[in-house]
């Protein structure tokens, strides 16, 4: 095998990964979906509110009134969905599934321990397919991670395990360290505009309730848009709160940061011992990120009993 053909993609992961990644996206897609409805039928409801006040005609006040109450309605809707089906847990919960899983496979195919280069393949298989086993028997969810198939160890994957510790440097560092250095980088830059982006937009929120009170108070206009406002903000805060837009962009920072010292790390590495504890630590400072990304996220709950 050239080395050109050495690497791993998201092919050539074990379908467990792959389905859970593909359940936590729909999970989290569903909540957030739900989740802005929620805050869309709130804040439309409070806007049919404030146009009641000033109009004469009785039917108008009745027809906006009801419209105010089926927005309403619509919202207890959307967060009896979120509180029923729990969108939410399958996002966190699949996402965590599919990182543990990708973590093995990376030390089961640069030869990390627990599958060091001693080992022979089908040891190294039997741990692998163990190690599997318990990530997703402590799954807090009972979902399918067989949908995307039932590969384990792909041939890429053995391929890259029976490559020389030169080789194996090589592609940890490009398609590992790097791919997820690269990765944190440019979400911490998105996170960090996308909450300036709503803080502007709040503050602007804020002036024209004000504004609009003002003008209240001076009879310019008849209707009460500053509760509408008020609402607009408290859906927007709401809303940076769910996406912890600057809590994500300090942590996704904070990990760049710590995975470019990891990846220039490496050049101490000078054998078998050394690669294996290096890849170790490389892996435990991408999983701390994912681990206190789910500890900020999955609210307290009392463990699932497990049949004896």
């Amino acid at each position: 095998m050239t080395q050109a053909q050495y690497g791993l993609d998201s092919q050539d992961f074990p379908d467990i990964q792959r389905s859970a990644d593909t359940l936590s996206l729909e999970g989290q897609k569903s909540y957030l979906r739900w989740t802005k409805f929620r805050l869309y039928f709130v804040v439309s409801a409070a806007i049919a509110g404030a146009l009641t006040f000033g109009l004469d005609g009785d039917w108008q006040k009745q027809a906006l009134t009801s419209l105010s109450l089926a927005f309403f309605l619509m919202a207890f809707t959307s967060e009896i969905i979120l509180l029923g089906f729990h969108p939410e847990d399958t996002w966190y919960h699949g996402r965590a599934v599919a990182e543990s899983v990708k973590t093995l496979a990376w030390k089961f195919s640069v030869c990390a321990e627990p599958f060091p280069r001693t080992a022979t393949l089908q040891d190294a298989k039997r741990i692998f397919h163990q190690q599997l086993s318990d990530v997703v028997a402590e799954s807090p969810i009972l979902a399918d991670y067989s949908s995307s198939g039932t590969q384990i160890v792909s041939q890429r994957m053995e391929d890259l395990r029976d490559a020389d510790l030169t080789e194996r440097k090589r592609v940890y560092a490009r398609d590992r360290v790097e791919d997820q250095r690269s990765w944190y980088s440019r979400k911490a830059k998105e996170n960090g505009s996308n909450a300036f982006k709503w803080r502007v937009a709040l503050v602007c929120a804020e002036m024209l309730g004000a504004l609009s009170a003002l003008l209240s108070l001076l009879d310019v206009i008849s209707f009460d848009m500053g509760s509408a406002l008020a609402a607009g903000v408290a859906a927007g805060g709401a809303w940076i709160e769910v996406k912890q837009f600057d809590t994500l962009s300090n942590a996704y920072s904070l990990t760049a940061t710590e995975l470019a010292l990891v990846g220039a790390a490496a050049e101490q590495v000078t054998d078998e011992e050394s690669w294996s504890k290096y890849v170790n630590s490389a892996e435990q400072a991408i999983s701390r990120e994912h681990t206190m990304w789910l500890a900020r996220r999955v609210r307290t709950r009392l463990p699932r009993r497990r049949e004896s």
